[in-house]
């Protein structure tokens, strides 16, 4: 094979691999929708003590509490990250690894070193993501108080986000299941060691467990205002997908 149909065939194998980074992502840390909980039977409902089911309504009200005590507690948070994604046959679908800065302020900036650079960076309510391997930046809008995932979570000020719902707790870790209808993930669990965040769990449709694991953590730390920036080259293609002011008018009309 040639220099040149190598290069292609390898452009084209790392474009292919970065969409399915792509791919994990959206389905990951920034998915904003949950899979359906599965619904309680009818009998048990029926004929459960009354008692009993308003003791576990006071432990899930507890629950909320505390975990919205332990995100809101964290204003600042760096670390190195590894991630593994594991299918329900136990294999090893992906494997990263990077670091993980935010600020409560509205600025989060999730970094692929490993085996691909990729950086997503949150600022108040624009997301960009940049694939260097790619050439190629996407802008989007972003809503922390309505965006249903962990980025959602501990960059929003608010803890309504956590009525979307139903909280268990068990050493340590707090398991999130999803109250509403028309979501994306089954579970998302949140893992604390000592109070300071050590994993992220998280659950999809396809029974693929994407866990993420946390080290080198520095909460509550100043992190420069610079850290939040990204080096675009010129020649990138850039891709906005921001609501344009004509788009929202149609909406509007509507």
């Amino acid at each position: 094979m040639g220099t040149t149909a190598l290069r292609a065939s390898l452009s084209a194998w790392k474009k292919r691999v970065l969409q399915q980074h792509r791919t994990n992502r959206e389905t990951g840390v920034f998915s904003s929708t949950w899979l359906k909980k599965f619904a309680c039977s009818t009998a048990f409902v029926l004929f459960a003590p009354l008692g009993w089911i308003a003791q576990q309504e006071n432990e899930v009200n507890q629950f909320q509490a505390e975990l919205a005590k332990k995100l809101l507690a964290i204003e600042t948070f760096q670390a190195k990250f590894s991630q593994i994604a594991l299918t329900k046959d136990g294999e090893t679908e992906l494997s990263q690894s990077g670091r993980l800065l935010f600020d409560r302020s509205g600025k989060f900036l999730w970094e692929v070193t490993q085996p691909f650079e990729q950086y997503i960076l949150v600022n108040e309510d624009t997301m960009r993501v940049f694939d260097p391997d790619l050439e190629q930046l996407t802008i989007s809008a972003f809503e922390s108080e309505s965006q249903a995932s962990f980025a959602g979570l501990i960059l929003t000020s608010s803890t309504e986000i956590l009525d979307d719902f139903d909280i268990e707790f068990e050493d340590n870790q707090y398991t999130l299941l999803p109250n509403k209808q028309g979501q994306d993930f089954a579970r998302l669990k949140i893992i604390f060691e000592n109070d300071t965040l050590d994993v992220i769990e998280i659950l999809d449709h396809f029974d693929t467990v994407n866990r993420f694991k946390f080290t080198s953590v520095e909460t509550n730390k100043p992190i420069a205002s610079e850290q939040f920036e990204l080096d675009i080259p010129e020649d990138t293609e850039i891709v906005d997908q921001r609501p344009k002011p004509h788009d929202e008018d149609i909406d509007q009309d509507d």
